[in-house]
């Protein structure tokens, strides 16, 4: 499949790890990392929303740049994400004011150095990975198109959506996005549901029931590793 949206990942030796919607937890992270204890022969994707809501905004970028010089991390943008990319490019008014409104406004008058050093990683970022049997993104799919991966606004905000085995090539479909209580997540893998979602609200820790968790899903075993919120 060609499509500059997307990539297709070949599978490594080691193994597949999915994380979703950080959202300025940078000390979650961290400490999710610390168990998951990647090895150099495993790939790690990464599922967007990693900017807004939380209190370590730029701590997070921070570290992904520093994961992205491997050659075995995968990141897609989340609809955050573009928030922060558009803001950087263009200073619209309206970006920059829902940037303050999500606890973003870290990034308000950053040197040119630093600007550039974020917009060259989230300009640079794909939509969606396929790897092997699964198809990674953030929010999801809009099934009603012809050709599903060409759905860029619906691949970054769709909150629900259908299952369509033929357009999906029968591949299971992990995404974040939305916050899910982790029973629902944990039925959905135990189930190996053809629709995943990964994210379960880190940044509403005490906040919503059952969420709280920064979750990292491992695609070969379908092991769950969590890590409660701790920034």
């Amino acid at each position: 499949m060609s499509n500059p949206l997307g990539k297709v990942v070949s599978k490594p030796k080691g193994r597949r790890l999915v994380i979703s919607d950080i959202h300025g937890c940078s000390q979650s992270l961290q400490a999710l990392l610390e168990k998951v204890k990647l090895s150099d022969d495993d790939q790690l994707f990464f599922l967007g929303d990693y900017v807004n809501k939380g209190p370590r905004n730029r701590e997070v970028l921070d570290l992904l740049i520093e994961l992205d010089k491997q050659s075995n991390t995968f990141f897609v943008l989340g609809n955050h994400d573009l928030i922060l990319l558009e803001y950087f490019t263009s200073e619209d008014d309206q970006r920059k004011a829902q940037l303050e409104e999500l606890n973003g406004s870290v990034f308000f008058d950053l040197p040119d150095s630093e600007k550039a050093k974020y917009v060259n990683f989230l300009g640079d970022l794909h939509h969606y990975f396929i790897s092997d049997e699964f198809i990674l993104v953030h929010a999801g799919f809009n099934f009603n198109l012809q050709n599903p991966f060409l759905g860029r606004e619906d691949m970054l905000n769709v909150r629900s959506f259908y299952y369509d085995g033929s357009k999906a090539m029968n591949k299971t479909i992990i995404h974040g996005h939305y916050p899910h209580p982790k029973s629902e997540i944990e039925q959905a893998i135990d189930e190996y549901q053809k629709v995943i979602p990964l994210d379960n609200g880190c940044v509403y820790y005490k906040d919503r029931e059952e969420m709280g968790e920064l979750l990292c899903l491992n695609l070969d075993s379908m092991e769950l590793i969590s890590q409660q919120n701790v920034d």
